[in-house]
């Protein structure tokens, strides 16, 4: 009997530690596609790409002169599409606009 209550509580323990582990945190990173218009040559990508990784929360950036994009790994806990759009132009000579996807708001 003594066992069985040890081997329980072990096991109530480990699982409320694993829910706790795997709560509702939001991803440590998500991507989104920025619009970029007006870059006419890869300087221009390389600026707003620069522009972009200097954002708190940005983990990486790629842009594409040819695409008229930017794709963005970000921290949804630190920053968001729409944010990173409005720092882009703000901050580079070029017009930037947060991509929506599917049911994305």
């Amino acid at each position: 009997m003594r066992f069985m209550l040890i081997a329980l509580t072990v096991f109530v323990v480990g699982l409320a530690v694993s829910a706790e582990q795997n709560g509702d945190r939001p991803p440590s990173s998500q991507v989104c596609s920025i619009k970029v218009s007006g870059m006419f040559c890869g300087e221009c990508a390389k600026t707003v790409e620069k522009a972009a990784k200097k954002i708190d929360g940005v983990k990486a950036a790629k842009v594409s002169q040819q695409k008229g994009a930017a794709e963005i790994t970000y921290d949804p806990v630190k920053t968001n599409p729409d944010a990173i759009a409005k720092v882009l132009t703000d901050k580079t000579p070029f017009r930037a606009e947060a991509q929506r996807r599917g049911n994305q708001q």
